[in-house]
Parts: structure tokens; sequence; C-alpha cells
């Protein structure tokens, strides 16, 4: 049989073996893996305020934006696959579109499931909200209040997984502990990895008088977890310090407050991080009230499993100016510390960091994130694979049009290897067809994608190409096909192949736009008895074609994909109904004749679907079912 193969462009070849080395941008304990790239499409209006979990397979991403409901603020979310490139759709997290959804926050479960904590509500009562997502990239839950005392407003929500599986959140909470005095304590709460809830809220802090806020928390690897958070006026009049609290995983508390700062500067947004055998890493910012304009800087404190703190040291060595909004991620045995720094890249704020040791001990110099410097690079995170690897993310203007957008530059801890892609998708053309596509590799050098049908494996791939869609022909008709895809980069080194995908071309014989074989499995083997494909045998609205295209049952008047066009207050919206697991792909056309797809497949984690159209010109829309 000879196979042919096809692309929307040009095939690209490889000439040569690969090539044992691995590759790394640089020399040194942590160097740069490949350059910037961004994280998602260009999107209309700004993402900002980024989270971020990272596991051996990959991760996922969340932030704020103000597109994704239709209604303001929303928290969005995309998975990021072993190569820390996004794979399938950014995916809606909020299910309460009314109002604001901000704040997001994220953390991975043991699974490869993630948990997502955001603030939701008017502004003056915001609530903390969460839901769970399971390995199977099904949400487990709807919107789970976390917070029980819902007379006040949250602030600053953060959460963390521990080392049984359950996770723990924490926040800020307006007048809880101290009447009418408009005042912040942190308090917590604890649920099951399936999101039930495993303890009633606690207090955190010991001191309440004045405010007691920003909490950060860090699960530590003897089983216990660790919240920092700012308090004010504990130790004399304004003064603002950092403190600590040990707890065990059921939320009994085994220490009390722990200073973290030592001197007497004005401190604020605390960040930690677990270290080896159930310590951790405490960073900060701190005022410099000695030379003025230095104004902020970031510093940073180890501390052991008992809460003894060691040397404090500033991390930032470009003092000049304001170095602000510390994140702090454990990878191997490796510390990364990311700030925002105020026109140290030439072009008001940028992205800096600096690497550690486990003991807190500074690792070279100050590091350059980003690369883009026009304008504002905010709002950095990073996260780490426990393998070596760390994740940098943050918004970065764009333009007026879109804003801010998401990018991000990977970094590792010596030469590490290439992570697989996810497994492609294979969707069914014809009797004798497929499409198979997969996620481009962003921000690494890739000469070329490999992909292997069948039996194929390296060095002989079947196709070797620049693209990521093709169009595999000459198939055989009812018979299945397995495909895995590989990406080479331009010094030869190849990535392990993915975990494979199959689907099985049509019958021979395709009615009026559906095989036949679909047709005798809903209307039986009797031809005779076939209603005609433009039929709406069930009376749903959808015809037998359309039931067909979307997985649905022609039989039963409940399955039916119903899309529907949205107008709202941020745009022009398709939406429709989906069965969970199932992946949908977007197409539009400007007379029925041919369909062209809008955007990346979307894999239905829930029960609905949307997607943000350009309302440009007139176009039909339709929804079908690939996978």
């Amino acid at each position: 049989m000879d196979v042919r193969i096809t692309q929307r462009h040009r095939i690209r070849s490889l000439l040569g073996l690969a090539l044992l080395s691995l590759w790394v941008a640089a020399q040194g304990d942590v160097t740069f893996q490949g350059g910037e790239y961004a994280l998602t499409d260009p999107l209309p209006g700004d993402q900002v305020h980024p989270a971020l979990a990272l596991g051996p397979l990959g991760g996922y991403i969340a932030w704020q934006d103000e597109f994704t409901d239709g209604q303001g603020q929303g928290i969005s979310a995309r998975r990021l696959d072993g190569s820390f490139s996004g794979t399938l759709s950014a995916f809606r997290v909020n299910v309460t579109g009314e109002g604001d959804q901000i704040r997001p926050a994220v953390t991975a479960l043991t699974n490869g499931g993630a948990v997502f904590a955001w603030l939701t509500g008017p502004a003056n009562r915001r609530q903390v909200a969460a839901r769970f997502l399971g390995s199977d990239g099904l949400w487990i839950t709807g919107e789970v209040p976390v917070n029980t005392h819902t007379n006040s407003g949250k602030e600053a929500p953060a959460v963390a997984r521990l080392n049984d599986g359950s996770v723990v959140f924490v926040w800020g909470s307006w007048n809880q502990e101290s009447g009418d005095r408009p005042m912040q304590g942190v308090y917590g709460r604890r649920f099951s990895p399936s999101g039930q809830p495993m303890s009633g809220e606690f207090q955190v802090n010991l001191t309440t008088p004045y405010n007691q806020r920003t909490p950060a928390v860090a699960g530590l690897d003897n089983g216990r977890f660790v919240v920092v958070w700012v308090s004010e006026q504990q130790r004399f009049e304004n003064s603002v310090d950092i403190y600590a609290r040990l707890f065990r995983a059921d939320g009994v508390p085994v220490s009390g407050e722990i200073l973290v700062n030592t001197d007497t500067n004005v401190c604020a947004n605390p960040q930690v991080a677990p270290l080896p055998g159930g310590g951790f890493y405490v960073v900060w910012g701190q005022k410099d009230t000695v030379v003025l304009q230095n104004s902020w800087d970031i510093w940073g404190r180890a501390f052991d499993a008992g809460g003894n703190g060691g040397a404090v040291r500033r991390l930032n060595t470009h003092t000049f100016g304001d170095q602000f909004a510390p994140r702090i991620a454990l990878s191997g045995q490796s510390l990364l510390v990311v700030w925002t720094s105020l026109e140290q890249d030439g072009s008001r704020e940028g992205v800096f960091g600096r690497v550690l040791d486990i003991s807190g001990l500074p690792l070279g110099g100050e590091l350059a994130v980003n690369t883009t410097t026009l304008s504002q690079q905010i709002h950095p995170v990073v996260a780490g694979d426990g393998a070596g690897r760390f994740l940098v993310v943050w918004s970065s203007f764009t333009g007026i049009d879109n804003g801010f957008d998401l990018r991000a530059q990977r970094l590792a801890a010596a030469a590490q290897p290439l992570q697989p892609l996810d497994p492609p998708v294979v969707s069914v053309l014809s009797s004798n067809a497929l499409s198979v596509s997969w996620p481009t590799v962003a921000g690494l050098p890739v000469a070329a994608y490999e992909l292997y049908m069948n039996d194929a494996r390296p060095p002989a791939p079947t196709l070797v190409t620049s693209q990521n869609v093709v169009t595999v022909s000459n198939l055989l008709h009812s018979t299945t096909y397995t495909f895995r895809v590989a990406y080479v980069l331009t010094n030869g080194q190849r990535s392990p192949l993915s975990e494979p995908a199959s689907n099985t071309t049509y019958g021979v014989w395709v009615y009026g736009g559906v095989p036949s074989e679909w047709m005798a499995a809903w209307f039986g083997a009797d031809l005779s008895r076939w209603p005609r494909p433009q039929d709406d045998t069930d009376g749903d609205g959808a015809t037998n074609l359309e039931e067909f295209l979307a997985g649905t049952n022609p039989l039963d008047p409940a399955s039916v994909l119903k899309v529907n066009l949205l107008r709202t207050p941020t745009g022009l919206y398709v939406e429709w109904n989906t069965q969970p697991g199932l992946v949908y792909q977007l197409q539009a056309s400007g007379g029925l004749t041919g369909w062209t797809n809008v955007g990346e497949p979307r894999f239905a984690r829930g029960t609905r679907e949307s997607v943000r159209v350009t309302g440009g010109d007139a176009a039909f829309y339709r929804v079908i079912r690939i996978r």
C-alpha cells in the first residue's frame, strides 16, 4: 500500500543522526533552555496574574483574563505537556460568570490533576472558590466554596498539595477576628483531592491586632505545611514584618509564630518553597531605608524542619529602584527566585531572577529572564517539575489591542533530556484518510517533527515535517491506525516518542457524508429502513449527519449538540454543550461550501464549551467531534 501524507505547507527533511549531547543554551548550574515563548495565541484584552503548577509530565497555567466568560474578569487555564508547551485549547475554570473572578492560584495533584482557587463575588465581599480537575482532564467538581465565614470579604488565596495528597487553602479575611474594625486575619482549610472538606476553617495567626495578611503556603517533605504572611505592628508601632507558622497535615499547629525577617525595615509579599528534609525557604520584599533611591529589594532566609532560621540574605545585586513581588520554586537540588525589577532592562518593568542552592547560597549572579523588553513585563511566577527543570511565566505587554499576554522561559539545572509531547489528535476524514495533529513545541529550536505510524520507530519515521497538522491518505477502509510523534532540535537531538493515539477509517461506503457502519449501528443492517442523512430522526433539531459529526445519539432527543451564538459585553461567543472527555473543533464557513478550523481542538472537561469569535466578516459556524 502506498500511503500518502500531505500537509498544509511544505515538508522538511533532516540530515544526520541525533546527537548524544543534551541541548542547553549555556553552561552552569541552571541554564536557559531555548528562548522566550508565548503560552497562548494572542488573546483580546489582558491576561494577567498567572499561577503555575508543574509535575514530571507537565502541569497547568491559570490566569485572570477579560474574555473567558463574557461578563468581566474570569479565570482561564491551559494544560502544559512535558515540554512545557501548551496543549489543546485554553479552557474556562470558573462556573459563575456574573461579576469578576480574579487572582487565581493552582497546585498540582499527586495523580496529575490540579486544584484551582480564586476570588469571586462583589469587590467588597469576595469569597474564595475552588475547582478540582482529575488526572483524566475532566472536572471532578463544580465551584466549591472554600471559606465558611461569609460575612466579610476575602483576599489573596493560595493553595498547596501535601504529602498525603490532600490540599490546604489559605487566605486573608476581613473583620473575622476583629469585630467592627476593618482588619485582616489569615485563615486556612483542608480538602481531599476529590474536593471534599477535611476540616473547618482554622486561624493561622495568633497575634490579632491590626492586619495579618497576604499569606502563602507550601507543603513540606515531612508531611507538614508552613504558612507565611505579613503582620502589621506586631513588634512595635508601624512595624511590618514577615511571620511563619508550622502545621501538621491535619491542620494542628506545631509551632508558634516565627519571625522571618531580622531587622526593622518594612516588608511585603512573602512567598515560601519547601526544602529537603522538611525545611523551607522564605523570600520577601523589603524597603531600603538607608539608601532611599534603592527603594525595595528581595530578601531570603532558609529554615530547618524545626523552624530555626539561617542567615538573612539580600538576593538582588541590582539595587537601584524597585525590585519587588518575588516568587520561589524548588526543583531537584536548586531554588529559583524571580521578581519584578523596575527599569533594569531599559524599559519599565522586567523579570529577573537568581539561582540558590538548597542552603540558600546564591549560585552566580542575577538572570535577566525576559527577552522582550519593550514596555512592561510583570507578575512573574515560577514552578519546578521536581527533576531540575523550571518554568517562569509572566504577563508581557504586546500592544494596545491585545494588552498583556503570557510569555514563558524554560530553565534547567545542568543538562536535561527532552520531554515527549502529548499524544497526537487523530481524526477521520474519509474511508481512506486521517488527519493527525499535535501541539507545536514553542521556545525551543525545533528543526522538524517526526510522525511514526503503526510499528515505525526511530530512526525511521513515516514522515519528517515542519508542520503540526498532516493528512494521511491512501489508507485502507475500516482499518485502525496508530500514530506517535517526536520532535528534533537543530542540533539533532530527538525527543522520546509520545504516547500513541489511534483512529479508524470509515467503511468503504459513505452515505451522504455518514459512514455506513454508523448508520448500521443505529438503524440496523436493513438499508431499506435507513433514514436519510438530512432527516431529523429523533426530532431534536439535529439531522442524522449533524448527530454523526457531533457524536450524539440520533434516536434520543435529549442527546443533541446545541450550538448558540451569544453576544456579551466582551464580544461574540459560539457556545455548545459537550460530552466530557470528547474533543471538539469549532469550524467556520463563509458560504457553507468549505469549512476551516477556528482555533485549536477543545477537550471537553465538563458539559459546556465556548469560543470567542471575531465577529468581523459574516460567517456560519459549526462544531464537530474529532475524538
